[in-house]
């Protein structure tokens, strides 16, 4: 297959890979400090804020202070508006570091110099679209698609679909590219995507995707090998 035959439309799964995730213990290691700053149970609030996960992504919860007063209150605290503020920026400075990782900067260039059109599909909470606009990427990718604010999750069709018709796309005129976590690369391979897996040790904890190895599409270990194929 030429160059010019390839789908020329990439979608992206967002944390571990295009940017860092953030481990358990740097996650943890938030909570602790935003639990001291709303005068909270440190366990109890980390707790909690892995235990919603699903209802942050979903945005199910509110925006991002809002979300943060009902998990202090949830584990006993009544926190001031001062302290939920915060709080606030303590979960947005984490945000702002992870999408500051310019790791991937350099093969997303190469391929944007040569035509491909990139969109981001992913699970996330209200810190992240907050957060987008000051990050590099809000100036290489075209589209995004924030589960927060869609209110679906992968690999829900919809999230996916909400990507490919900001692109004016269809489905099988995409590559997805992603990490194997929320089951993306079998919702984007349903909807007629070619889905590839990637597994870059320097991106994504191995702890958390250790179980997603039941992938037998496409591997790849690094963007550079995507570039590479792209330019065969």
């Amino acid at each position: 297959m030429t160059v010019s035959q390839r789908p020329r439309t990439i979608i992206f799964d967002l944390y571990g890979t295009l940017v860092l995730g953030g481990s358990r213990l740097q996650r943890d290691t938030v909570a602790f400090q935003m639990a001291d700053a709303l005068e909270v149970d440190r366990t109890a609030f980390a707790d909690i804020v892995r235990d919603t996960f699903d209802a942050r992504v979903r945005g199910t919860m509110g925006g991002l202070s809002e979300t943060i007063s009902e998990l202090a209150q949830r584990v006993g605290g009544s926190p001031t508006s001062r302290q939920i503020a915060l709080a606030t920026e303590q979960r947005l400075e984490f945000c702002r570091g992870l999408l500051s990782d310019s790791y991937s900067a350099m093969h997303l260039s190469q391929m944007k110099e040569r035509g491909y059109r990139f969109g981001v599909v992913t699970d996330c909470s209200a810190e992240t679209p907050l957060s987008w606009n000051s990050s590099w990427l809000r100036d290489v990718i075209d589209v995004v698609a924030f589960s927060c604010e869609l209110g679906v999750r992968k690999p829900d069709p919809e999230i996916y679909l909400a990507a490919t018709r900001r692109l004016n796309v269809q489905p099988d005129e995409c590559v997805f590219v992603g990490d194997g976590g929320s089951n993306e690369l079998y919702g984007a391979h349903e909807l007629g995507m070619a889905a590839t897996m990637l597994v870059d040790p320097n991106l994504v904890d191995t702890e958390r995707f250790e179980g997603h190895s039941s992938w037998d599409g496409t591997i790849i270990t690094s963007l550079a090998e995507l570039v590479s194929a792209f330019n065969e």
